[in-house]
């Protein structure tokens, strides 16, 4: 088992902003290579709010009740508005005007939980889990192994992993179902049809108890690798005990 690694400093969300920005030709840039050092210069901007309108315009004209409805999202009582089940909480998200809050208490949603939901809302397959694979199994993530590695296994296996108890009662906490043994698996849903595993392994003489999430089969049916790597993330910010609310800076 590999011990903890120093993971890639530039978040998923800017990586998809970056490769968006790059693909759409949106905006202008510019990459200047030179003697070994290669140069991105991207006009200043916020790149969740490039994300988050990336993914609004995937939305749109999707909004379909009978869509949704094999999403798991359903519409909101007083209508203009699509409720999306969310661990343990929803989200409530409204289109014109765009607006996405936590309920209940109508909290304003955290930027990365916000492209992720407007993503799965916006999937072109909608396709139910069949079960789960490993990161490893991905051709699209080769190269970035250690890094999911780092941000999602090696995390968890230090905090919210490190006692069975603990991880237990945070699994149900947030409506997850937990199979008792050695290894223990546990099931969670970050959103209806994108379910995680997560497996945790008990000590031994040669290695300390470690975690291991698997990612759902399919995952790259309903939106980008990336998106599920986020998901995984966000899932191990949420057994730590954060929610999907926007942090005061």
């Amino acid at each position: 088992r590999r011990r903890h690694t120093r993971c890639r400093e530039v978040s998923w969300a800017r990586r998809m902003c970056i490769r968006d920005r790059l693909h759409s030709g949106l905006h202008e840039q510019q990459i200047t290579a030179s003697r070994g050092q290669n140069l991105l210069q991207l006009p200043e901007q916020d790149h969740y709010e490039i994300a988050r309108a990336r993914a609004l315009g995937g939305l749109l004209g999707r909004l379909e009740p009978a869509r949704l409805a094999k999403l798991g999202a359903r519409a909101a009582p007083e209508g203009g508005a699509v409720i999306l089940p969310t661990l343990r909480w929803e989200l409530e998200v409204r289109t014109d005007p765009y607006e996405m809050c936590v309920l209940p208490g109508r909290a304003e949603v955290d930027e990365v939980w916000e492209v992720l939901a407007l993503d799965y809302l916006a999937a072109e397959s909608i396709v139910a889990p069949g079960g789960f694979v490993s990161f490893a199994d991905f051709a699209e993530g080769r190269g970035y192994e250690q890094a999911f590695d780092g941000r999602v296994n090696q995390r968890l296996s230090h905090t919210a992993g490190r006692e069975a108890d603990g991880l237990r009662e945070a699994v149900r906490r947030l409506g997850g179902s937990v199979a008792e043994g050695d290894p223990m698996r546990c099931v969670l849903s970050v959103f209806p049809l994108l379910e995680y595993q997560v497996i945790r392994y008990e000590a031994d003489e040669e290695f300390p108890a470690a975690c291991k999430v698997l990612l759902p089969d399919n995952v790259l049916a309903l939106f980008s690798l990336e998106d599920g790597i986020v998901g995984a993330e966000k899932l191990v910010s949420a057994l730590e005990g954060k929610s999907p609310e926007r942090q005061k800076r």
